[in-house]
């Protein structure tokens, strides 16, 4: 199984090809995820991990398009530490663009299809994981609701992507 390590950092896993925007000796590729198509051949991987990017970058919907363009069909795209807009954490890091909700992966994966009159993925996991307070609210439906009104109850979301081609 061929893996991609999308934005790695300092995170390099053994067995995996590790890009990111910086340079260093054990990264495998380093280009700006800001600019299209990247250098990376089409249908090439099986899994990829997209690990606290998202945030940083332009335009996530072309980069989830060209992680599309690059995987294999029925890869898995798996979507990690992503801070909830709601939380202050996704405030923090100046550097953040965006900001996030379960609902614009719910947005872009039902809408998406629009531009080719194709479906390109399918929602396999989508959760969003509660601060170390919101770990205190249960059911997790109160908690859904009440982060509506009272930031800091959600920490960041997780999502797994199927690839349809």
């Amino acid at each position: 199984m061929k893996k991609l390590n999308f934005g790695c950092g300092q995170d390099i896993k053994e067995g995996w090809v590790n890009v990111d925007v910086q340079k260093n000796a054990k990264i495998d590729k380093s280009f700006d995820f800001d600019k299209f198509p990247y250098p990376l051949k089409e249908n090439e991987y099986e899994y990829i991990l997209v690990s606290g990017v998202l945030e940083y970058l332009k335009k996530p919907s072309e980069v989830l398009n060209e992680l599309w363009r690059i995987s294999k069909s029925n890869a898995i795209i798996e979507i990690k530490k992503i801070p909830h807009y709601s939380n202050r954490s996704a405030y923090d890091d100046i550097d953040h663009i965006h900001y996030f909700s379960e609902i614009a992966f719910k947005h872009f994966v039902n809408k998406e299809f629009l531009i080719d009159k194709k479906k390109r993925f399918e929602i396999i996991s989508l959760d969003v994981l509660p601060s170390n307070i919101g770990k205190w609210i249960r059911p997790k439906w109160l908690r859904e609701r009440l982060s509506l009104l009272i930031n800091g109850i959600q920490s960041e979301i997780y999502v797994k992507l199927r690839v349809i081609k």
